[in-house]
């Protein structure tokens, strides 16, 4: 059996999908790969500030009574002010250090026979009439792209609601 011939031209062409693979796959791996690491990025400070949001929750649902109706250094209750370092100090290497931290807590007091949301205030937690059950913890942020420095428009607000239990 005679081996088949080969075309005459076609010994030119050895190697062309090499190089054509070599012109594409960069070009595809700019395409796929970049965005993968910018939301990489952007998950990594979600994810951090969703744990220290659920940290500093954590702590005040089961903070004492008396730190909750105990003005701390800045009028809040002690506890707040304890949440609110608990949250800066996580997100302290995770986001820039130019960039705010909008720690926002919340919370739900039983008045009577409804529910009243209201900022968390030592006069509210030393009212009789107030009972506080529940509390929403969160922070606001916006996203700093780590590569280039610049703020990129998207917004990270993880939000914790947890039930007081630190009676």
């Amino acid at each position: 059996m005679r081996p088949a011939r080969k075309a005459a031209g076609r010994r030119c062409e050895r190697g062309a999908i090499a190089i054509e693979a070599a012109f594409v796959l960069p070009i595809l791996l700019l395409f796929i790969g970049l965005p993968s690491v910018l939301l990489a990025f952007y998950f990594r400070q979600y994810t951090a500030a969703q744990k220290a949001v659920h940290d500093a929750a954590l702590y005040l649902s089961t903070a004492p009574r008396i730190e909750m109706i105990t003005a701390g250094p800045d009028g809040d209750p002690a506890a707040m002010a304890l949440a609110r370092t608990i949250m800066t100090r996580e997100m302290a290497g995770i986001v820039p250090s130019g960039t705010s931290l909008n720690p926002g807590i919340s919370c739900l007091y039983q008045v009577g026979a409804s529910s009243v949301m209201k900022p968390c205030m030592v006069a509210y937690n030393q009212s009789p009439t107030d009972t506080l059950i529940q509390l929403e913890v969160s922070i606001y942020l916006t996203y700093v792209n780590p590569l280039t420095g610049n703020d990129s428009g998207m917004w990270i607000e993880p939000h914790a609601l947890v039930s007081y239990v630190g009676y």
